[in-house]
């Protein structure tokens, strides 16, 4: 009884002089809060989408508007512009208005009708790593589409069936099956470990 009628006093104490003292009062309650959502907004997206690119055309044509819109459908890019100069679009990267650049050289078309290798230009910020890593993994996705898109049409040119062309194109596929840790959002664990240890700070 005695423990009670002292927390009570207590209770009754900090509350009389958190009402006096508005900065330690946002100490108490508003801070902590804030800092509860701000980390809550920063993990609240579990997936990286979006993340814009430059695209400098040099060939400007069918094959190499593919190209692009491929880059524009792939979920984790957005070509923010399309630039006409290798200088204008590295500005846009030291502004931080995008944050790679994809370059389709003048004869990109030329070579891969006449079965010559034909690669894209991707010159990206290496600043951030998280970005840069997800801009060349998709980037190289799309090359590899294009790829096989461009390869099974001259297969069906040559005479053979589409079906045949795409099993001869990849004859090997990979089944992904998660076992351990199928759930790729992290967001439960890191609230429940990160947010206890910034009210404890």
């Amino acid at each position: 009884m005695k423990l009670s009628k002292a927390f009570l006093r207590s209770a009754a104490y900090e509350r009389r002089f958190l009402t006096k003292n508005p900065w330690d009062f946002s100490m108490v309650v508003w801070i902590p809060l804030a800092t509860v959502l701000l980390i809550w907004w920063i993990f609240s997206q579990t997936q990286i989408t979006d993340l814009p690119i430059g695209v400098i055309d040099q060939d400007n044509s069918p094959i190499a508007n593919t190209a692009v819109r491929y880059l524009e459908a792939s979920p984790t890019l957005t070509v923010k512009q399309l630039y006409y100069s290798e200088a204008e679009a590295k500005a846009a990267i030291l502004q931080r208005d995008i944050y790679a650049i994809v370059i389709i050289p003048e004869d990109f078309s030329r070579h891969i009708l006449s079965g010559k290798p034909a690669p894209l230009i991707l010159q990206v910020n290496a600043q951030y790593g998280t970005h840069s890593g997800i801009i060349q993994t998709s980037v190289q996705a799309v090359a590899g589409t294009l790829s096989a898109g461009v390869e099974i049409q001259r297969l069906v040119k040559q005479g053979m069936a589409p079906s045949q062309a795409a099993i001869a194109y990849s004859p090997i596929g990979i089944q992904r099956i998660s076992l351990f840790n199928a759930a790729t959002d992290y967001q439960q664990f890191l609230a429940s470990t990160v947010i206890p240890a910034l009210l404890h700070i």
